[in-house]
Parts: C-alpha cells; structure tokens; sequence
C-alpha cells in the first residue's frame, strides 16, 4: 500500500493524534494550540448564534483571538442568486472573504447549511473543520437521527 501524504499532510496527522482527546471541543482546541493558529474564524448561522457566541467566549478565554461572521452578516438579498430566494438570504462567500481578509489561521464552520458550509469551505484559505452541524428538527442531534433512522 502506497501512502500519498505530503510532509504537510503527515504534520496535520500528527497533529491531531496529539490532540486527540473524548472532547470535541477540547480537542479543537489543542489542535489550534498545537498547530500555533492564533486567529481563529468562526462561520455561523445566524439560528445558532446564541450557540456560537458560547463558542466564541471559551476560545477567547482560551487565548484564541476570534473573528466571526454570521451568515446573514452580509445583507445579501437572495434575489441576487435567484428570484424565489428574494429576502434576507445566507451569503457563505461572504464569510469566507471576509474571514480570508481578516487572515484567520483556521476557520470553524458553525451549523452552516449543507451546500453553505460546502461553499464556506470552498473558498476559505485557511483549513476549515466543522464543529455544529445544524439540525433543527432535533436539536442539532446528529447521532440522534442516525440512531432513529
């Protein structure tokens, strides 16, 4: 078996072996320590702010420098991308430039939609993780769906 991992690839993987931990959130921050990232982003759904500020606040408490942006942050009417999405609409570009000019070390997608948190990644320059996936109609509860499905 041939394995294709670059240098940096093989650093990322060492990386998270060493900031493995039973704690999703414990374990992002590690990772960011560890990696030496300082400026961290945050991409959120604005449904789940209340959710994201928390996140915000124990980076910060944790030594992190954070910009975040919301995904109606933007004021992107939807009509812009198609009649029937006229209104307030999510502008997951928008957050990724805007985290890009702010020069984030690494970014979090934060209960993004599907096809947003795609595009958010797509064009991020810094490496994204996801860290919230939303799910409404369970409380965000993932497992949960897949464990009634």
């Amino acid at each position: 078996m041939s394995i294709n991992y670059s240098t940096e690839d093989k650093e990322a993987m060492k990386v998270a072996f060493q900031a493995k931990s039973r704690s999703r959130l414990q374990e992002l921050i590690d990772f960011c320590k560890i990696s030496g990232f300082r400026k961290i982003g945050i991409a959120n759904c604005k449904a789940v702010q209340e959710l994201a500020d928390k996140l915000i606040n124990i980076l910060k408490n944790e030594g992190f420098e954070v910009v975040s942006m919301n995904c109606k942050e933007s004021g992107l009417d939807g009509a812009e991308i198609s009649p029937e999405m006229a209104g307030p609409s999510c502008d997951p570009i928008s957050q990724a430039e805007y985290l890009n000019a702010q020069k984030t070390d690494f970014n979090i997608n934060f209960g993004l939609c599907l096809g947003h948190g795609l595009l958010f990644q797509k064009h991020s320059d810094a490496l994204v993780t996801t860290f919230l996936v939303k799910s409404p109609d369970n409380n965000n509860n993932i497992v949960e769906l897949l464990e009634s499905f």
